[in-house]
């Protein structure tokens, strides 16, 4: 059975948002027509695409590598009606962008020379992810969020789903793990530094709570918003830090980052970027080129890699 092109868009609503209400109301139709529609989805990839695990709908393998593809034609299709008009070159507006952190580190100066030399009229201001960002976002103060997928948030928000990213460690260069393939058994061994981050590890990181299910209790020796402050720290102790390898390699020498190639861990190794804006604005021309702008720049970025 052949996918219909009329498919795509609920398709693309299932996979970004896993469920079915959400998707319904992206769509302004009813969740029995949107099940109806994802049975038809099932049948067409012959798989079940979303399957209820512990109380909530996940996304199948298949679904997983999907997403991004699903994502990428939807965006095609939509960039087939943009006003030919409209050139960035000329463009005088003001965005404030919100990002995690840790994205931050390596991104923000990638998107600061990318709009210096296509829309060089832009005045950009970049924030950090706060506990008001989602709201800020609702009010248009934040024009545009740059996070991990998905998030909790309100159905006001637009969340679309970008390329994978992936984690490594980074340790001091003299660290005694520096040249080896990291195990389990280090984690018991080397205490963590944890790089703090709202909507995202404010509780306990992901690295300890995931470990904990192996049966492995980890000691984070610090835990801290600054991460001017942890990379101080891992100059001169043995600690580990888990992070993106797009942040690892943006480190100078005095850090090596280590990986694994153990399936153990390979729930963790990949989280996709994710992208917010307020619903209101998803017929804005200037957000609908930022987005654009932003998901290629972040894609070249992440397939360099």
């Amino acid at each position: 059975m052949r996918l219909n092109y009329n498919l795509l868009k609920p398709l693309s609503f299932l996979l970004e948002t896993q469920s079915i209400n959400d998707t319904a109301t992206q769509l302004k139709t009813s969740s029995s027509a949107v099940s109806r529609t994802l049975k038809t989805l099932r049948h067409i990839f012959e798989d079940e695409l979303l399957t209820r695990k512990n109380g909530k709908m996940e996304l199948t393998t298949k679904a997983i590598a999907l997403r991004e593809k699903v994502s990428r034609i939807i965006e095609e299709i939509e960039s087939l009606t943009e006003n030919e008009s409209f050139n960035p070159l000329m463009l005088t507006s003001n965005i404030t962008i919100a990002m995690n952190a840790s994205i931050a580190q390596w991104f923000a100066p990638l998107l600061i020379d990318h709009l210096a030399k296509n829309a060089p009229g832009i005045k950009l201001t970049i924030e950090d992810w706060s506990d008001a960002t989602p709201q800020h976002i609702c009010e248009h103060r934040v024009d545009y969020g740059i996070h991990y997928f998905p998030l909790n948030l309100s159905k006001n928000l637009v969340q679309k789903c970008g390329e994978l990213d992936h984690f490594v460690v980074v340790c001091r260069t003299q660290h005694p793990l520096a040249t080896q393939n990291i195990k389990l058994d280090h984690f018991r061994q080397f205490p963590l530094a944890v790089h703090v981050m709202k909507y995202w590890n404010e509780g306990q990181d992901h690295l300890s709570r995931y470990l904990k299910k192996l049966g492995v209790e980890t000691n984070v020796a610090l835990r801290t918003t600054h991460l001017s402050v942890l990379l101080k720290a891992l100059e001169n102790n043995d600690y580990l830090f888990p992070c993106s390898i797009n942040l690892a390699k943006t480190l100078d020498t005095k850090f090596t980052y280590i990986s694994s190639d153990s399936l153990s861990f390979a729930p963790l190794q990949q989280r996709n970027f994710g992208f917010l804006y307020d619903k209101t604005r998803s017929n804005d021309e200037l957000i609908h080129w930022f987005h654009g702008e932003i998901s290629e720049l972040m894609r070249n970025q992440v397939r360099n890699h």
